[in-house]
């Protein structure tokens, strides 16, 4: 059995551009027209692109998108037309450990759904909407009302686009199948997937994890490394839960449940990230993991961005970067296609560019 097919096949998320505290902070040619031709190269047909509207609109104003970022959106719009590549504008909030959504979000949501709606009503049919990344911390069922409802308002203006909705719970499996019944031949449901964590977060400071590493995948207790003597609660969980955890088994048993929920739905599955830090993780063991995921979801006709291109998730050698001092790192520019990790593009299902 296979997913209901999305309108886009498989790609990379374009992360550390639109995610700054103000449209100041961004750097509108760090990623150019160039990079998009790339992917293309490596046969994507869709490209995500992270965006904190909550930090660059403000409720003084009514939620105002400014004006700079607007700039960036109708290059973008031009781009993905002129190319025939997807580019889904995601909603990406705060995640961070400590974090959480309130129902406020709602009143931003709204707002800014509304503009981009008016404004790209009309424009390429390559543009996807993606209403918010990552709900966490709220109510399942209040959730389920908001995203319905900025569903609602978003439609109003536009109804040419295909949208992404996603659960609570982080995109999690079992909040994906509460949400509603959008009644809407263009709404395709989002999860992501990073299972193992443990494996896949080893070493990230933003989830506290600096003292989880060396972990293998799959799991194998000669290969474990000790837990710390002064372990931490959550340091503890994640070293004494990874025997169940950390097999390929446990890995895959959510994949077919997928494709079962996209056709009951009638409607496409999309996994919008999927990765695994590149710093800690054995290379060889990193890219079996890549080629596990991507497999099960081509298998199953499900569509993927994987998570991401420049950065520690990415696709190119990051031990280059590794390499450079680190006050010399701002202006480190990789190099396409001789900086690609050649393996993690093989196991991705990506094209490998002649040099």
């Amino acid at each position: 059995m296979k997913a209901i097919s999305a309108p886009f096949k498989k790609g990379v998320n374009f992360t550390n551009w639109m995610e700054f505290k103000s449209p100041e902070e961004i750097n509108e040619n760090y990623f150019t027209k160039q990079d998009f031709e790339n992917v293309l190269k490596l046969g994507c047909d869709v490209v995500r692109i992270p965006m904190h509207f909550e930090k660059f609109c403000c409720e003084d104003n009514g939620f105002l998108i400014p004006d700079k970022i607007w700039s960036i959106l109708d290059r973008l719009e031009s781009w993905a037309e002129e190319l025939h590549l997807y580019l889904i504008f995601d909603f990406h909030n705060a995640t961070a450990i400590g974090t959480s959504t309130s129902a406020d979000v709602e009143k931003i949501l709204t707002a800014v759904w509304k503009q981009i709606g008016i404004h790209f009503a009309n424009k390429s049919s390559y543009l996807v909407y993606e209403l918010m990344n990552e709900p966490h911390g709220i109510d399942v069922e209040i959730w389920n009302g908001i995203i319905k409802r900025v569903f609602d308002s978003l439609r109003k203006y536009d109804q040419k686009h295909f949208v992404i909705v996603g659960g609570a719970d982080w995109n999690s499996f079992s909040a994906m199948k509460t949400l509603p019944d959008f009644n809407d031949d263009k709404v395709i449901y989002n999860f992501h997937f990073y299972d193992p964590h443990t494996f896949t977060h080893q070493g990230a400071s933003w989830c506290n994890m600096e003292r989880v590493i060396g972990i293998p995948f799959p799991y194998d207790q000669k290969k474990m490394p000790s837990i710390p003597a002064d372990a931490t609660d959550y340091e503890r969980e994640k070293f004494e839960n990874y025997p169940a955890q950390g097999t390929v088994e446990k890995m895959m048993e959510f994949f077919d449940q997928y494709v079962e929920f996209s056709v009951q739905r009638n409607a496409p599955v999309y996994c919008g990230e999927f990765g695994c830090f590149a710093i800690y993780a054995d290379p060889i063991e990193r890219v079996n993991w890549y080629k596990m995921v991507a497999d099960a979801l081509e298998e199953r006709n499900i569509a993927r961005t994987s998570w991401d291109y420049y950065g520690p998730f990415g696709i190119y050698d990051f031990k280059k970067i590794m390499d450079v001092p680190p006050q010399e790192r701002r202006n480190f520019t990789w190099k396409f296609p001789q900086d690609l990790n050649v393996e993690i593009v093989k196991a991705l299902g990506l094209i490998v560019p002649v040099m």
